[in-house]
């Protein structure tokens, strides 16, 4: 492993705040690397995925060892420092000389699914879990197209983080949503508190659940139940 005082300085990441407790680091497109979600609670920082960059893993490092980490779903991009690497990873930058040798983060906690654990270890959650720390904390499968195993996180009864859930998927006829996951993911949505719903990869990643909630009605609405796919 790579002594931390060995690390090249890259910086720290731009983090943006939503509110007094919570705030986020935004997505990049190179390498690809999710927004991190970030809650303070009383006692301790709560994340939601770790993304990808090396600004994001001096974040991580920067961050006291009792940090509690959410991880949506398994895809490089949301859980990169969490695993192990090779030279020529797909997300790995051509600048990038630490991810083959780097330290793995300290944390209390993981809380992960059971396709993500694969990859990364960690608790393995199958049903809603709630954490009240001077702030609520409700981590909850959820059903989705875009990957299987994802969890949300839901802060305080008003914000969902859901990273990239709500997406399709896709194959070699293009993106789709398998219509009963779908189905599932609407019916999701509609039981939690939650007003609005936060998105990964997003420019504004905040949206109002109902305009999500709409939008994904819209793609069910082409199902022509030939099959369990809609492609669009």
């Amino acid at each position: 492993m790579i002594e931390l005082s060995d690390l090249p300085s890259f910086g720290l990441p731009e983090i943006k705040e939503i509110n007094d407790r919570v705030s986020y680091i935004p997505a990049c497109k190179k390498p690809l690397s999710a927004d991190i979600g970030i809650v303070r609670g009383d006692s301790r920082t709560y994340l939601f995925d770790v993304g990808s960059t090396l600004q994001a893993l001096n974040y991580l490092y920067s961050l006291p060892d009792d940090k509690v980490i959410v991880i949506s779903h398994f895809h490089g991009d949301h859980t990169w420092w969490l695993g192990t690497h090779r030279p020529g990873d797909s997300e790995m930058g051509a600048e990038d000389n630490v991810s083959p040798c780097y330290e793995r983060p300290a944390y209390s906690k993981l809380y992960v699914s059971k396709q993500t654990a694969k990859y990364t270890g960690g608790d393995i959650v199958t049903e809603p879990i709630t954490i009240e720390d001077g702030v609520k904390l409700t981590i909850a499968p959820m059903p989705s197209s875009h990957s299987k195993g994802s969890l949300a996180l839901i802060v305080d009864d008003e914000l969902a983080f859901v990273g990239d859930a709500t997406y399709s998927s896709s194959d070699n006829n293009g993106a789709f949503y398998n219509a009963q996951l779908l189905q599932e993911e609407i019916a999701f949505l509609e039981s939690i508190p939650a007003a609005k719903v936060f998105l990964s990869h997003e420019k504004r990643p905040i949206k109002p659940k109902e305009v999500i909630i709409r939008q994904l009605k819209m793609v069910l609405g082409k199902w022509d139940k030939s099959g369990p796919y809609i492609y669009l």
